[in-house]
């Protein structure tokens, strides 16, 4: 969960029905004053609440079929260093 968004499922094994699902079973049936503490906003917003994300998220707020239809279609550019991060992210970090 991202305040206003979520993450990418387009690469790193991500499924955008297994995000949905976790996000809405795990996050969105929490009560509504529930405050969440999402990371990488880039617009200076660091807290939300449940009911916050469940009203004006713009891709959590729709069904499951068409969230999975919007991260299929979002076409986003791969991160600049995804050939270094995602090897690193697969070993947990660890060096070699």
């Amino acid at each position: 969960l991202l305040i206003r968004g979520c993450g990418r499922t387009d690469f790193q094994q991500g499924d955008a029905e297994q995000l949905y699902d976790s996000i809405h079973s795990r996050i969105f049936t929490l009560p509504d004053d529930t405050k969440v503490y999402p990371g990488h906003d880039y617009k200076g917003r660091n807290i939300s609440t449940v009911k916050e994300e469940h009203q004006f998220n713009p891709r959590l707020n729709k069904g499951k079929a068409e969230f999975v239809r919007i991260m299929a279609g979002l076409n986003l550019p791969h991160p600049k260093l995804m050939d270094i991060a995602v090897p690193a992210n697969l070993r947990c970090g660890e060096q070699d």
